[in-house]
């Protein structure tokens, strides 16, 4: 009922693993339906929540403001969207380049307290 998706971001976007999972993951018949004479296709996993945990070497407000978050967008817009999750969550970490221990203590932290409420 719920998708929690961990993922790196690497030069703005999904690493090519992840993209060839959904690739073979979302298909048309089990994410989607395409129904003659309907602009829009069918969203199969209606009523399905989803949240995204993406890590950064990007400050997450650069990434945002300056880049327009396209992996944010690309994941919750052209997939989970696309077939039915809604609402679709998002939440960056970065940059984990330079953070230290306690930093990396507090995200590991912030996304455990997510998972809980998830479940």
């Amino acid at each position: 009922e719920h998708l929690v998706l961990v993922a790196p971001v690497w030069w703005g976007g999904v690493p090519a693993r992840l993209k060839g999972l959904i690739d073979r993951t979302f298909l048309p018949g089990f994410a989607f339906r395409y129904e003659k004479g309907q602009m829009w296709p069918t969203q199969l996993l209606k009523g399905k929540t989803a949240t995204l945990l993406l890590t950064l070497d990007t400050p997450p407000w650069y990434y945002r403001l300056l880049q327009g978050a396209p992996a944010v967008r690309q994941l919750d817009t052209a997939t989970l969207a696309f077939s039915g999750f809604k609402p679709v969550r998002h939440h960056l970490f970065g940059p984990v380049i330079h953070a230290d221990e306690s930093r990396r203590q507090r995200w590991l932290d912030k996304a455990q307290v997510l998972g809980a409420r998830a479940g």
